[in-house]
């Protein structure tokens, strides 16, 4: 898939140049391996958390009870020990206790023109927060500790329809964003706000249709996607090209969250299904080969995820 040219041609071809070159080109790296995995549950309200090595239960940090409410996004500051996370029909902007101690804490609401977030990211080098503001169409911005949000990344222009993608390419300082709605493509722009955004992966019959939550793999310069309206788990690299990892024959039918674990060589997403017809819920947790190989297998039963983050042993 060639890349199309939202930026100038030299812009475009500069970033590409860029990113390829920022690529780990290490044959026979050694990847820490994943022993977690945080989730946020849509409908149930609540962040939990999974044991890898055993899976088919979970331990909720967080719920109703605390006040919790149509969770989608999931970023992680384990350095900290701070979960950040978006609440859809809620409008805010929360950080948690990683080991679910005390009660939440609102950063940004709707007095800080919180409207529908879906996504969210961490610059921990910078201190600052992106979240997706679907509600406007828009980027936002602001401090982890809470205080100014600011509305006016790249001078207010509505970039999005509606996001559950957004990830921070930190060594080229980038934002990389989903559009699942009007607007489908996979984008990226500047993380200082300035400039305009450009296309990486744009509408294919084959590889992107509703592009929904994403995975940047720095070492191998890849975007995973789970794509909602292709029900596929994609690969694309920085160079253009892309591979389905995962189709409906493998029992894709809504895919969602995604995160990859290189140190097992593993690929985990979240399944959101609602049958229209007969009401029945495929909400699961899954997890299969990196390489697109063998049978995937559920990790969890019984939850509508939209966002997960992966933790890994030291």
């Amino acid at each position: 898939m060639s890349f199309t040219r939202s930026f100038s041609s030299a812009a475009v071809l500069a970033l590409v140049i860029l990113l390829a070159s920022c690529a780990d080109t290490n044959t026979d790296p050694t990847f820490p391996k994943a022993t977690h995995l945080y989730f946020t549950d849509y409908s149930g309200r609540q962040v939990g958390v999974v044991d890898l090595n055993n899976i088919g239960t979970y331990t909720t940090l967080y719920d109703a009870g605390d006040g919790l409410d149509t969770l989608a996004g999931l970023t992680i500051d384990f350095t900290n020990g701070h979960i950040y996370t978006v609440e859809e029909t809620n409008n805010r902007v929360l950080r948690l206790n990683v080991d679910g101690s005390g009660s939440p804490t609102v950063l940004y609401d709707e007095e800080d023109s919180v409207n529908m977030p879906t996504a969210i990211a961490i610059d921990l080098q910078n201190s600052v927060l992106y979240w997706a503001n679907s509600g406007t169409g828009q980027l936002k911005s602001g401090p982890i500790a809470g205080g100014d949000a600011s509305g006016s990344m790249y001078s207010y222009r509505q970039y999005i329809d509606y996001c559950y993608g957004l990830v921070i390419d930190t060594r080229n300082q980038l934002l990389y964003f989903s559009d699942l709605g009007d607007q489908a493509s996979i984008w990226a722009a500047r993380t200082d706000g300035t400039g305009t955004r450009g296309v990486l992966f744009g509408s294919s019959v084959l590889s992107l249709q509703n592009p929904s939550a994403l995975y940047y793999d720095q070492p191998s310069g890849s975007l995973f996607w789970a794509d909602e309206g292709l029900q596929k788990i994609i690969q694309g690299t920085i160079n253009g090209g892309t591979a389905v990892l995962y189709d409906r024959e493998d029992g894709i039918t809504r895919p969602d969250a995604i995160a990859v674990d290189r140190g097992n060589s593993l690929i985990y997403w979240s399944e959101t299904f609602t049958d229209p017809d007969t009401g029945s819920k495929t909400h699961q947790i899954k997890r299969a080969a990196l390489d697109g190989s063998g049978t995937p297998e559920v990790v969890v039963d019984g939850v509508e995820s939209y966002g997960m983050v992966l933790r890994f042993a030291n």
